[in-house]
Formats: C-alpha cells, sequence, structure tokens
C-alpha cells in the first residue's frame, strides 16, 4: 500500500489544483490502480486558501461504494467556531490524500490461529513470544520481551498487566514468517496461516484480565509457560484449571533450561507428568524431542499434551515448537467452521478507542459470517436496551487496512456518524438477528473452587465471563445451596445493565477465591422495539 499527497510540491508548498484537474487527477490515479490490482480511495480533501491547508468537514473516507457519490459541500473552516461557507470563485484549489492498496479477494484470507499464552510470574510468557514472533534471542535480560509491553510500568517491573498480540506466520511448505526479515504486510501476503499470540499477565492480582483474554478473545490453544527453575507453583494451577474449565487445548513450554540443574528439570517433569494425566486433565504429557515427535504432538493434542523444553536464551528446541506450531490446526472443524463463516455477521466488542480523524473505533473479535465496508448493522443493547443502527466505514486487521473481515478474526471498526458511545461487552450484528438483550438467565454452574465455611446461596454476587461480557451478577434463586465440587441450577440477573446472551454459552464466575464455571441454559428475552433510526451520510 502507498499514501499520495497530490499537488502538494517537493518543498513542501501546497500548489492546489481546480476541481475538474483534481477529479481527472484522482481518475487517472484509480485507472493505473485498476491495471496494478489495486485500489485508489481518497482519504482527506482541503481547500488551499493563502497557502495553508483547510479540511472540508463533512468529507467521507470514500470507499468502492461510495466513491461515485456527489462531492461534499467546500466548506473551511475559520478562526471562529462556527464553519463558514466558501465564496464560489473559479479559481478555487484543492489538494487531497489518497490511499493505493492492493485488492483484497474474498479468497485471498489465511487461516488464523490463536494461541493464549498462561503461565506464572516470570515464567518467561512475553519473552518466548517475543523470540518466537521477532526471531531475535533473548540477552537473559528480557530484551526480548520489550517489544511485546504496551505501558512503561510493564517495561519498568518486567510484569505484564495487559493484553497484548504479536503474529507469525507459515506458508503451506511450513516456511516461518516473522518481524526478523519481514513487515507485517509481507508475513500477511506470503503466510497460509496465521499464529496470532495473545500475551496473558500471569499475576494474581490481574486474573480478571487473564480470564477476560481467554472468553473473550476465544483461543484455540493455550501454551502453558513454566520457569523450570520455579518449578509449578504460583498461577500455574490456576491458568490450567481455567484451560480445563474453557475447554481450551493446551500445551506445556518449560523455559530457561539453559540455566535450571538437570535434577531439578527431571522433578519438574515427573511432578507435570502426574498433573496431566490425573482425573482434572485426562491428557498424558507427551515430551517432544524430534521433529517428528513435534508433528505427531500436533496429530494427537486432543489425546496428549505436548511438552517442550525450550530456552529463549540458547535457542535449544525452538525449532521443535515452530515445527509444532507450523504443523497444527485450528480446534473447529472446517464443517463448523464454513457454517459459522455463511452465517450472517456478528462482532463481539471487547475495547473501545478514540482516534483523530476516525472518532470512536471499537475493537473484537468477529463470531459469525464476515464483515465488509459499507455493511449497516445494530450496535447494542445500550443501557436503556435500544440498538442503533450503524455502517462500517473502514476494518483494519492486524493493523493495516482491509475491505472485509472474516469469522474469528480480531479487527477494529470505525462508523459513519456514531452517535452514541459503546461500551465493552456490546454485539455489533446483521438485522437479520433478532433485537433484543438480557436481564436475567438460567444457567447450571459448577463450583470449582470455595473457601468459605458457608454455601453457595440466593444473594451471592460475582463478576461474570461470557464472551466479551464481563460485569456482575447476583444470583436470583438456586434449586439448592451448593459448595466445592457441587453443581447446580441458578437464577443470575445483571447487576449493571442489560447484555445480550445466547442458549449454549459459556460462563466463568469468580470473587475474590470462589470460581466456578457453567452454562446459560434459558434466557428471558427483552423484546428492543426502540432501534435507533440509522444515520444517514451526508
Amino acid at each position: 500500500k502507498q499514501w499520495y499527497q497530490r499537488r502538494v510540491q517537493d518543498n513542501g508548498v501546497l500548489a492546489g489544483l481546480c476541481r475538474e484537474e483534481m477529479d481527472a487527477s484522482i481518475e487517472t490515479l484509480r485507472a493505473m490502480s485498476k491495471l496494478a490490482d489495486a485500489e485508489c480511495i481518497v482519504l482527506k480533501e482541503f481547500n488551499v486558501v493563502n497557502g495553508r491547508a483547510i479540511p472540508v468537514p463533512g468529507y467521507r473516507y470514500q470507499t468502492p461504494a461510495t466513491r461515485d457519490m456527489p462531492p461534499p459541500p467546500k466548506i473551511a473552516w475559520t478562526d471562529s467556531p462556527e464553519p463558514a461557507t466558501l465564496p464560489k470563485k473559479t479559481h478555487e484549489k484543492f489538494v487531497c490524500e489518497v490511499l493505493i492498496r492492493k485488492t483484497q479477494a474474498e479468497d485471498s484470507m489465511w487461516t488464523d490461529l490463536r494461541v493464549a499464552m498462561l503461565g506464572n510470574v516470570d515464567a518467561g510468557k512475553s519473552t518466548l513470544c517475543g523470540v518466537l514472533t521477532y526471531g531475535e534471542l533473548d540477552n537473559g535480560a528480557g530484551k526480548a520481551r520489550l517489544n511485546l509491553f504496551r505501558h512503561l510500568h510493564e517495561i519498568q517491573s518486567g510484569h505484564t498487566s495487559s493484553i497484548s498480540r504479536e503474529i507469525m506466520g507459515f506458508d503451506k511448505q511450513g516456511r516461518m514468517f516473522n518481524y526478523e526479515n519481514h513487515s507485517i504486510e509481507s508475513i500477511l501476503d506470503c503466510s497460509s496461516k496465521i499464529i496470532t499470540f495473545i500475551d496473558l499477565a500471569g499475576s494474581q492480582k490481574y486474573l480478571k484480565t487473564t480470564v477476560f483474554g481467554l472468553t473473550g478473545h476465544c483461543p484455540d490453544y493455550a501454551a502453558l509457560v513454566v520457569n523450570s527453575k520455579q518449578g509449578l507453583g504460583g498461577m500455574f494451577r490456576e491458568h490450567l484449571g481455567l484451560s480445563v474449565a474453557l475447554r481450551v487445548l493446551s500445551f506445556v513450554c518449560f523455559t530457561k533450561t539453559d540455566d535450571t540443574p538437570t535434577s531439578t528439570l527431571r522433578r519438574c517433569r515427573m511432578e507435570m507428568e502426574k498433573i496431566l494425566k490425573g482425573p482434572a486433565v485426562r491428557r498424558p504429557a507427551y515430551i517432544v524431542n524430534t521433529l517428528s515427535d513435534a508433528e505427531e504432538a500436533a496429530i494427537s493434542i486432543k489425546e496428549r499434551t505436548p511438552v517442550f523444553m525450550v530456552s529463549a536464551v540458547t535457542g535449544a528446541n525452538l525449532p521443535l515448537l515452530q515445527h509444532f506450531l507450523s504443523r497444527l490446526q485450528p480446534a473447529l472443524s472446517k464443517e463448523e467452521y464454513a457454517r459459522s463463516l455463511e452465517a450472517p455477521p456478528r462482532f463481539a466488542v471487547d475495547g473501545i478507542l478514540n482516534v483523530t480523524g476516525h472518532g470512536t473505533v471499537v475493537t473484537g473479535l468477529v463470531t459469525k459470517g464476515t464483515i465488509r465496508e459499507d455493511d449497516a448493522m445494530l450496535l447494542g443493547p445500550f443501557a436503556d436496551k435500544t440498538y442503533q443502527h450503524v455502517k462500517i466505514a473502514s476494518i483494519q486487521c492486524n493493523r493495516l487496512p482491509r475491505r472485509l473481515a472474516k469469522y474469528r478474526q480480531s479487527v477494529s471498526l470505525a462508523f459513519h456518524n456514531l452517535k452514541r458511545v459503546p461500551r465493552k461487552g456490546m454485539i455489533l450484528q446483521s438485522p437479520e438477528y433478532d433485537s433484543y438483550c438480557v436481564e436475567e438467565f438460567t444457567a447450571e454452574i459448577y463450583v470449582l473452587q470455595h473457601t468459605s465455611s458457608s454455601k453457595l446461596k440466593a444473594g451471592f454476587e460475582a463478576t461474570i465471563f461470557i464472551e466479551s461480557i464481563r460485569q456482575k451478577v447476583e444470583i436470583l434463586h438456586m434449586e439448592r445451596e451448593i459448595t466445592t465440587g457441587q453443581k447446580t441450577k441458578v437464577k443470575l440477573k445483571f447487576v449493571q445493565y442489560p447484555d445480550l446472551v445466547a442458549v449454549g454459552a459459556r460462563l466463568f464466575f469468580r470473587n475474590g477465591r470462589t470460581k466456578g464455571m457453567g452454562t446459560v441454559c434459558a434466557i428471558n428475552k427483552i423484546p428492543s422495539n426502540n432501534v435507533m433510526d440509522i444515520v444517514e451520510v451526508e
């Protein structure tokens, strides 16, 4: 892709073109782009007044479906807060910013496989992820993990507190592509499979963020990273229990093996084998020592848990892990994937951004179908139990602009004239779906841990996680009071605001050290009759 600024001289002076010349110049660019199997999009347009560029308010991002619309009114901003209409003159000059990008075909998408990084603090999750995605070994002091940190306090402490994502790719021959010698555009163009690493926090105080990463980002697999010097303490068992409860298949990576005594490493491995073949997991360990072992581990991951002994400093056994990832297949079957891909689009919102020039942008996961630019969709439910009609203005996937986003891809979406501020946990869906919200629902829950001497009873409150939903619920009614290791049916109510929940959705709840899992059995639908009118774009 390439950005062009039309009619700006080499020294930066804005010369500008009249309307007829500008239109002819854009048409020439579009013709050239078509020959190169690319598309030409006018991003911004400015009036040139006394050598200054004055933005044209109301000028919209032009997509192939809207580029032939009548041009916007010629309006410029003055020093006053109110816009003033420019006088119509024949010598009026314009400059514009144009994006040239390769045309995205419907079938040009890659296989996206998502791996969540779990483990205790100082296990080396971010370091291992950084070595795999950037192709540079660690220096033993955490240099490789700096590429994944998003906040200053993470760099200072060396501990992850947020959710970050990085990618690496493989082509059909198993060749690896990462940031060592490739840009993100090159990785996406050359790869038939993209591995998206979801780096999660290992500290107990960030457990809420870790659980949200597992429920909202829907990983195919979980990489349980263990510091071989420290053993299986800390949050390892808790993260293993989370992956089992949410039915996320996992594999184990022992790190820092270059600096661990053989006896300590052997003791950790034996303890791991005992846990994996126990009644809670029932997937015995499979130690990977050769490339053929790695290939067999990828095939039999549903029956056995692959275990890798790696070092991010010396690079020991990293080729085995890379070969294993190249052979790993998505957890969904092809039939289930095709069925979800053909369904009307639905998108789960897990983040809200305010981007200059684009307004409110939402991030999240496409949970059904395919979203395209200029699609008309419903966003909600809002706190007043209503939905708003919106239009997709632009799509970005892996930091690159796209024309469409398919099922199970994490993308960011901008809208045309979004009037209300969305929140995390909302759903963006096709008008073909029912527009309803849920305040009360019935679920069958199983208590994983309850440390209190009293049993769970009506009135108990906890934070619940259902896909991208994360809010407080209250137990209204229970068939019977329960404690650790018991299950029952309960009636739950959202405390803060209504949300959209579907029957069969898996849930996880926690309050302090009390944790449990379950499945939504029934919902009380509240029809959303008050749907806001669609926002027409001038």
